[in-house]
């Protein structure tokens, strides 16, 4: 394919088109039919020179399942340096774990992820929601990024792991450090990251000192008690605070920011949730998380040569998978650049699939769902100010500032 097309390009998503969500929507669906297994030059001196990009829903799918002949080891962003590469210094954490090692790290963070756990968040999290707005009631004008999506995420996760409330700001600072290492707003600096990561590793490590002493009943204590039972060593609890930081904050944050700025920009899908929360809310949450794709994308690294659309793919390759591109794939989805509420069956991949299908996924879908249930019902219209500023990022699809004016009931 003599035509060079960029997806991984950070620049890419910083300029996207709020029309199309920042999303290149038409470069991925060049590459679904002309080239799916396509071999992008990457110009970022923070990233990898190159990769392979992988388009097609069922592509994605059966890569990301595939542990045997991909690999997540090597870790799983097109950073040059990977903090949670061992043969970089780092510390693996799970989602850079295959095999034993992984399962066996997944079952002990489960544990605060099970049924019965997230039924009893649903009523905290519209209290949280209600708080969070209450502190906002009143003004007209506010960033929805920063005074709203922002603050949900960030106190749920720190609820769940048992972080203090004194050291809540500087976690959210130090995720958004470590997740959007492209961008010179989030991370000025290689020192900076480092900062944040050897931050986050010494919050592990105090608070679970804390709780040898003291047990409570969230989840940094089953982690510690895990631990204790020689089911995790001192580098993988470390590791366990770093992807609880950048999976619990980040990726709800942005499908909150996408999801608010499509309902705004379909009125006809924001009528259809409010004239029935309760009957459309589930299928909402779905469309909002497939529509804004809150990951880009993931990589893996072939343990093996695999042939895929007429190219081979080299034992050592990495490979990126698009999930935004496996959901707006026309082949699964109908109309898939249309944001409709009322989309089902809604099969998308925001969460991945496979042995490292996200753990906090029913977490993520009860804090969007409890927060634009209380938005909806506090509020009679909601009007953007300027377009959303979108993260320098091809990891993940970050909305940095959002502003809104919004009329209270």
């Amino acid at each position: 394919m003599a035509k060079v097309i960029e997806v991984l390009n950070p620049d890419v998503y910083a300029n996207g088109d709020p029309a199309q969500c920042g999303l290149p929507l038409a470069a991925y669906a060049e590459l679904r039919r002309s080239a799916p297994c396509y071999r992008e030059t990457i110009n970022d001196p923070v990233l990898l020179p190159w990769s392979w990009v992988i388009t097609r829903y069922d592509d994605v799918m059966a890569i990301d399942r595939d542990h045997k002949r991909f690999s997540s080891e090597y870790g799983v962003t097109l950073r040059a340096a990977d903090f949670t590469r061992r043969d970089q210094g780092g510390l693996p954490t799970m989602m850079q774990m295959d095999g034993e090692d992984h399962v066996r790290n997944r079952r002990i963070v489960s544990r605060g992820f099970t049924p019965a756990v997230v039924r009893s968040l649903d009523r905290r999290y519209r209290e949280m929601s209600k708080t969070i707005l209450d502190q906002v009631a009143g003004r007209s004008d506010i960033d929805f990024s920063a005074d709203v999506a922002s603050e949900l995420p960030l106190q749920a996760i720190c609820d769940l792991i048992g972080v203090p409330q004194e050291d809540r700001h500087d976690f959210h600072v130090w995720a958004n450090t470590f997740a959007n290492v492209t961008d010179p707003e989030t991370s000025p600096s290689p020192e900076a990251v480092v900062h944040a990561a050897m931050s986050m590793w010494n919050l592990g490590v105090e608070l679970g000192h804390k709780r040898r002493a003291e047990p409570q009943d969230d989840l940094w204590s089953k982690v510690v008690a895990a631990q204790e039972a020689e089911q995790l060593n001192e580098d993988e609890l470390k590791a366990m605070m770093l992807i609880m930081a950048s999976g619990g904050d980040e990726t709800t944050r942005n499908a909150m920011n996408h999801g608010l700025w499509a309902l705004i920009h379909n009125p006809d899908q924001m009528k259809l949730l409010r004239d029935d929360p309760d009957g459309t809310i589930d299928n909402a949450v779905e469309e909002i998380l497939r529509y804004s794709s809150p990951v880009i994308s993931v990589t893996r690294v072939a343990l093996q040569d695999v042939e895929l659309h007429d190219q081979t793919i080299q034992t050592g390759d990495r490979v990126a998978l698009i999930y935004p591109s496996a959901n707006y794939d026309d082949t699964v989805f109908t109309e898939p650049e249309r944001f409709d509420i009322t989309r089902n069956p809604n099969p998308h991949l925001s969460f991945g699939t496979g042995p490292h299908v996200c753990l906090g996924a029913a977490v993520a879908r009860l804090e969007i769902k409890a927060m634009f249930l209380e938005l909806i019902d506090r509020t009679t219209n909601i009007t953007p100010t300027a377009p959303p500023a979108y993260a320098r990022d091809s990891f993940l699809h970050s909305v940095k500032r959002l502003p809104i004016t919004i009329t209270w009931n």
